[in-house]
């Protein structure tokens, strides 16, 4: 249905991967779609490991479904491969990704490779994995690496229904993408939507204010800092905090303000994928 893509043209980090994570996560709880989430990463297992511990035992609770880690074939590479037999289906893919939750959630590990340029290589085919595996799952979300080539990350985006373009809060952040966006007319497309992960809402740079100094008709979509839900991404452990926190929505705290803001965001999403699909934008 929808192939989502989150980049960052920032150097320093800009909490993309623990938003993507955050956001595909909630979407897969509180909605009956199929999410695939596919990690580009060189030698970087950060997304990986907000969904699995290496110690964790097996734990099943109906629909949520936990697995210590496995190796699942060969991967990436072992798709990469096998594509040029045209052998390589949505429901091959889902084979080779690791569930988090059942008929929910799945996860395509990055490369394992440690040479760089064998990851280069294998990044050309990122895009491809995206439109097959859009053919099975409702949202394919891809958290792309600022370590893949010009042209991996030109063709990703251009099979891409909506981009997500992580921000960080600060003025050197913000003129640079007002200096992308007056260089390049991708940056003011319909389906270009702003993001700030790791959001604080007291720093002077809110997502009204960054709106504000960008000239964005939109606010930017935010998914707040919280201190639970980074260590337990830290520990593999981000559905047991979902499932903690559900227990205790309605009190003003924290963990409520994170889950808010983040249902925010989900449902501004799922509107411009709507939109998508209807040709609007």
């Amino acid at each position: 249905m929808s192939i989502i893509t989150f980049l960052s043209e920032d150097l320093k980090e800009t909490g993309q991967t623990m938003s993507i994570a955050a956001i595909a996560t909630a979407m897969a709880i509180e909605h009956n779609y199929k999410i695939l989430v596919i990690s580009t990463d060189f030698m970087d297992k950060t997304l990986e490991n907000c969904f699995w511990n290496i110690n964790q035992r097996k734990i099943s609770l109906g629909l949520f479904t936990k697995t210590n880690v496995m190796d699942v074939s060969n991967g990436v590479e072992g798709l990469v491969r096998t594509l040029a037999s045209n052998r390589v289906s949505g429901e091959v893919i889902k084979s080779y990704s690791k569930p988090v939750l059942r008929d929910r959630l799945d996860v395509l590990q990055s490369p394992k490779t440690t040479d760089y340029k064998q990851y280069l290589n294998t990044s050309q085919y990122f895009f491809q994995l995206a439109e097959i595996a859009n053919t099975t799952y409702d949202v394919v979300f891809v958290d792309l690496s600022g370590k893949v080539s010009k042209e991996a990350k030109e063709k990703m985006i251009n099979v891409s229904d909506l981009i997500v373009v992580n921000l960080l809060q600060s003025m050197t952040s913000i003129n640079n993408f007002m200096k992308l966006k007056n260089e390049n007319s991708f940056y003011n497309k319909n389906n270009v939507l702003l993001m700030m992960g790791r959001y604080n809402p007291n720093s002077k740079y809110s997502s009204k204010n960054v709106a504000r100094f960008l000239r964005e008709k939109n606010i930017p979509l935010v998914v707040p800092y919280n201190i639970l839900f980074s260590d337990d991404c830290a520990e593999g452990k981000i559905v047991d905090y979902f499932l903690k926190v559900q227990k205790v929505e309605g009190y003003d705290n924290k963990d409520t303000f994170f889950i808010k803001q983040l249902r925010e965001t989900t449902q501004r999403l799922e509107y411009k994928m709507q939109e998508k699909l209807n040709g609007l934008i």
